[in-house]
């Protein structure tokens, strides 16, 4: 039974892990030999903005998604002070750092 516990901790930690983080699936243009070849200069220059924007897109949602995890991490921190706040009498009930027992 013990082992069942142990599993269900471990299981449920195993939400908490971060996926690794994203990479950009954006191809960078080569830049043409010389600007003498307009239709090929041209063709890069399309490129480019197809390069910007893709990487913009990128960018612009991983801000967004940093700022989600910023905004729920500040909200947790907020309800854990609170909950210390309205619930603990700190330190007498909760000393940091803990006390050491001898047993």
């Amino acid at each position: 039974m013990r082992r069942l516990g142990v599993i269900a901790v471990l299981l449920s930690f195993s939400s908490w892990a971060h996926e690794a983080a994203p990479v950009a699936d954006c191809q960078a243009p080569v830049r043409p030999p010389d600007q003498e070849d307009t239709v090929r200069w041209n063709a890069f220059v399309d490129a480019v903005d197809v390069y910007r924007a893709c990487m913009n897109a990128f960018i612009e949602a991983n801000h967004s998604a940093a700022s989600g995890h910023r905004d729920a991490a500040n909200e947790a921190t907020q309800a854990w002070n609170d909950f210390v706040r309205s619930s603990l009498n700190v330190p007498r009930d909760y000393p940091w750092p803990p006390v050491q027992s001898d047993r």
